[in-house]
């Protein structure tokens, strides 16, 4: 029996790690025999991370755009004769479209790359699970294109209750076959402490002083259309708060790798760093650790501060209080099925839109810092259902298979 799993846009991004790796070990976990084929455009750099036996990765940044077009002759019919890959989704017993947000208006061009796959599975008679996904459009002529495969799925769990009412509700599919649950992400495991206490250690974190993990966005400004200039003005003014006001450390954490410049944390990490002189009370993780790495020295940290969303799970599934810079729909609905509305407006969610007004970001993260203890009670108490909820996905899925 063998598993497809799409969306991987490559594990450089820590976010797409923790989904990844999460998904695979809860398959094996239910069906030890399964096989794996993973689509990814980072095959090489991926491979590093996922040595498990079963698991095959294939580089489909360009190729199944190019099936599409061999498999296409006129309207909606296929000549599956002309393309010989074709097998590789005949085969499949389910095919499972990973990735987070990537079925929203967010990324303009990547929906139609992204439903590809998912229409030559639907071709070959092959179920479709859409897994863990926040879904929202800006455009009607989005919301059609991916109507016209989420409507001939099997399965699609949403992450939060924002994205359950858009489809349910303005789009109008049904509850059969839309399930609201929750992150995969939250089920990704830390390292054992000990090794988690060596990496702090390596990077001069001490114990006297409390620590703030940072996971700062070099991408969010082109998400949100929002100054470069400003934003980094903002974290600075914000990093220096926690310095001097909090006498805490900071713990810089670049969660999203890429080769692309623009979307590559290292660079706005380590000019936070540069500007700020390297100041002692700064560390930078910037080696090239795994998504359950970063997990352990986030859950290490008295706050989180994060523009990455996956960042901000790992701090929320460790028990930390945890501010959100957001830019879409996914930031608010998973913090308000977490924790509620009151709560996440009252100082732990905030728009990239009002954090670049510095003074309203010191504000915001100043009140999460005084709530903080409240904060790691309210999560203590509601992460074992959200976790059961993420566990669902896969139960819901091998209810498909079988």
């Amino acid at each position: 029996m063998k598993a497809l799993i799409t969306g991987v846009t490559g594990l450089r991004n820590r976010g797409v790690e923790a989904l990844l790796t999460t998904t695979v070990d809860q398959l094996f976990k239910r069906h030890p025999n399964l096989t794996i084929d993973i689509f990814t455009e980072t095959p090489d750099y991926d491979q590093k991370r996922l040595q498990q036996d079963n698991i095959n990765l294939l580089n489909m940044a360009t190729k199944h755009k190019d099936l599409m077009q061999k498999l296409r002759v006129k309207g909606s019919k296929f000549n599956k004769s002309l393309a010989p890959e074709y097998c590789l989704f005949k085969e499949a017993s389910i095919v499972i479209a990973s990735g987070g947000d990537l079925f929203t208006s967010d990324y303009p061009g990547a929906l139609g790359f992204h439903l590809r796959p998912l229409e030559l599975a639907l071709h070959a008679e092959v179920p479709v699970v859409f897994l863990g996904q926040s879904i929202a459009f800006k455009t009607n002529d989005d919301a059609q294109k991916w109507l016209g495969v989420a409507r001939r799925s099997k399965l699609i769990t949403v992450r939060e209750e924002f994205s359950y009412k858009y489809l349910t509700k303005d789009l109008g599919l049904s509850p059969n076959l839309v399930k609201h649950t929750a992150d995969v992400a939250f089920l990704l495991q830390p390292p054992p402490p000990d090794k988690v206490n060596n990496l702090l250690k390596s990077y001069g974190v001490t114990q006297d002083r409390p620590v703030v993990a940072i996971a700062p966005s070099q991408g969010i400004t082109r998400f949100s259309n929002c100054d470069d200039e400003q934003h980094l003005k903002s974290w600075l003014q914000v990093i220096n708060m926690i310095l001097n006001e909090f006498d805490a450390q900071v713990l810089l954490i670049p969660h999203a790798q890429s080769t692309s410049l623009g979307n590559d944390d290292r660079f706005i990490a380590t000019n936070l760093h540069k500007s700020l002189d390297f100041h002692p009370r700064i560390h930078l993780a910037g080696a090239d650790h795994s998504a359950s790495e970063f997990k352990g020295l986030i859950s290490n940290c008295d706050l989180l501060i994060a523009e990455r969303m996956h960042a901000a799970i790992a701090g929320l599934s460790s028990n930390i209080c945890t501010v959100v810079v957001g830019y879409s729909v996914k930031a608010e609905g998973i913090m308000t099925d977490l924790l509620g509305n009151e709560s996440v407006n009252n100082g732990l969610l905030i728009s990239i839109e009002q954090f670049i007004d510095s003074d309203s970001a010191c504000a915001t993260i100043r009140t999460a810092w005084h709530r903080r203890q409240e904060v790691t009670e309210q999560l203590k108490e509601a992460l074992p259902r959200v976790t059961q909820d993420a566990v669902n996905n896969f139960d819901m899925i091998m209810e498909i298979l079988k």
